[in-house]
């Protein structure tokens, strides 16, 4: 856990569990599997329940006696939807509804598991959550049919680490926000983003609005 994040588009991240496995290409340099293996925690053999659940209330009524709203980046060291975390997800559900001045950013590579793992009370979202994918390939653009079919308040897409130019006009319609940043690798190892292809997405989106 983390409060005063010093990711430029979060207040806060709430790991409610610890611990990843790769799922896809952008996964490949992923920091968790540096952390987990530093840890001694490799190999994986699935997430860990964190010990801490409280910070939560603390970073909600601060938010409420300032009046304002403050983002938590949820399971940064994880996956919101991991198979190997349900018997604790019920718990982190209601915790993430209680704390309404928070807007939890829960951002999935596994958007085809979300559905059955969504509150029984979602309907058409909780309104303090933001539901999105990771993609920064071609080949994960299926994740976005995935996202657009889940019930959500604000739905976005991180392309980070973005990994070629894409094009997201399609999604433009329904997407209501896009992440683009380069992969955090060592020299030598991290994959080359082309400043280009931000510049590209940014113009997508201008032409959209």
């Amino acid at each position: 856990m983390a409060t005063n994040s010093k990711i430029g588009w979060t207040h806060h991240t709430m790991n409610f569990w610890w611990g990843c496995n790769k799922v896809s290409a952008e996964c490949r340099q992923c920091y968790i599997g540096a952390i987990m293996k530093r840890g001694g925690y490799a190999p994986f053999n699935g997430p860990m329940e964190t010990k801490n659940w409280t910070n939560p209330d603390r970073w909600d009524r601060n938010a409420a006696s300032l009046g304002e709203r403050h983002r938590v980046f949820t399971c940064s060291m994880s996956d919101f939807f991991h198979e190997g975390a349900d018997r604790w997800r019920t718990e982190a559900w209601e915790i993430i509804k209680r704390c309404s001045n928070l807007d939890w950013l829960i951002l999935t590579k596994r958007p085809e598991l979300a559905i059955e793992r969504l509150p029984a009370d979602w309907s058409g979202g909780y309104p303090n959550v933001w539901l999105g994918v990771t993609c920064g390939c071609m080949e994960s653009l299926w994740r976005l049919e995935h996202l657009h079919a889940i019930p959500a308040t604000i739905r976005f897409v991180s392309a980070e680490p973005l990994l070629e130019r894409m094009d997201f006009r399609p999604y433009l319609s329904w997407l209501d926000w896009i992440i683009t940043g380069c992969e955090r690798a060592s020299r030598g190892t991290r994959r080359v983003m082309d400043i280009e292809w931000v510049r590209d997405i940014n113009s997508q989106c201008k032409e959209a609005n």
